[in-house]
């Protein structure tokens, strides 16, 4: 009985050691292939003031309970009214209902895609979109699909608001095994796990060009080929540590100036000659990639320019046409490194920004 008693308080100990460090860690920390679990804790998740007296209550109770039956089990008096005091206090904790405190969880949902955020899964991921969903949800990711109209309940935007507070891994399980809240079919048939991580990436990155990034977590600089004049590197990834800025050079129109302070990617649309850059993406996929983080067609995208922090985020923005400033919107920069205001004066103003908010998440995708 004793070692029972011991069994029972060591594995209350870990269950409750395990739970803290959960806790914790930020989402944005965790990478877990497998959750066991019907709930997981939310920290957006509103939780009245009156849920959380009634889970320290409980809490109280099954430790005192716990605490009363060990000593019971040691105890030479008072064993059994230390036992009966012991299953009282567990039998009337109260505890709240688990949708109270936690929100619902799947297999997948702190799993993270594996897949680089390039150029060519974005641009993959918006074929396969087209071909298996843009029927119901819209060529435009805007609910306004042609069978939209016979479906029971009319599709959902697939916008900002897809992202905003949603894991990556329960977004992978919703397009996956389906929704019966919306009547969506599950697509794991149709789709493998990397494709449908494909369609999520581009529609993040969509989701960001009609928004810039107004409601959603940080994202990526789509990763694209690259020549550099100095060889320094074969890709956008290979640029990491430096702050960069990516500009859609137009044939005939006035280059942009150069900076020291930052290393310049021009994108091409396949013409490379006399172009002054550090590095040239000159395939077609990188000028759409990028023309469709702009939220612009790539006939409208020359002139663009974007600025990637030295960790590979995209930070601002600047349109073709639009005032000489950059913006950067509001929760793009990530949830430490929100930039106060809807523009910078200049690039210095912004790299100054870029280095003293720092994103903290961290980018765990393949190069």
């Amino acid at each position: 009985m004793r070692l029972l008693g011991l069994a029972v308080a060591a594995l209350a100990l870990l269950t409750l050691a395990a739970a803290v460090v959960i806790w914790r860690q930020p989402p944005s920390a965790l990478a877990i292939s497998h959750w066991p679990f019907a709930w997981r804790y939310d920290p957006d998740l509103p939780v009245s003031p009156h849920t959380w007296r009634q889970l320290w209550l409980a809490l109280a109770q099954s430790g005192a309970a716990l605490v009363l039956l060990v000593w019971a089990l040691f105890a030479r008096r008072w064993r059994y009214g230390l036992l009966a005091v012991a299953a009282v206090l567990a039998v009337s904790a109260q505890w709240p209902r688990p949708q109270m405190l936690l929100t619902e969880a799947h297999r997948t949902s702190y799993q993270r895609s594996p897949l680089a955020f390039s150029e060519a899964n974005v641009l993959q991921g918006g074929r396969l979109y087209q071909t298996h969903c843009a029927g119901c949800h819209g060529v435009a990711a805007d609910g306004r699909g042609p069978r939209a109209a016979s479906l029971p309940v009319w599709p959902s935007v697939l916008g900002a608001a897809l992202f905003e507070n949603r894991l990556e891994g329960d977004l992978h399980w919703q397009v996956a095994r389906g929704d019966a809240s919306s009547s969506m079919h599950g697509f794991q048939a149709v789709l493998r796990d990397d494709e449908i991580w494909q369609v999520l990436d581009y529609l993040r990155l969509q989701a960001y060009g009609a928004s810039g990034g107004v409601g959603m977590p940080a994202i990526p600089a789509p990763v694209v080929p690259l020549t550099c004049r100095d060889g320094r590197a074969q890709d956008l990834h290979g640029l990491r540590g430096l702050p960069v800025r990516v500009v859609a050079v137009a044939a005939g129109a006035p280059e942009a100036p150069q900076d020291p302070r930052v290393l310049s990617v021009a994108l091409t649309r396949g013409s490379a000659s006399d172009v002054n850059a550090d590095c040239i993406a000159s395939g077609a996929g990188a000028w759409n990639a990028y023309a469709l983080a702009a939220g612009l067609s790539a006939d409208a995208l020359a002139g663009a320019q974007f600025m990637v922090d030295r960790r590979g985020w995209l930070r601002a923005r600047r349109l073709p046409g639009a005032a000489p400033a950059w913006t950067s919107a509001d929760n793009v920069c990530g949830p430490g490194g929100r930039m106060e205001g809807t523009s910078a004066r200049g690039l210095g103003d912004l790299l100054q920004a870029m280095d003293d908010t720092p994103i903290a998440l961290p980018d765990r995708r393949r190069p």
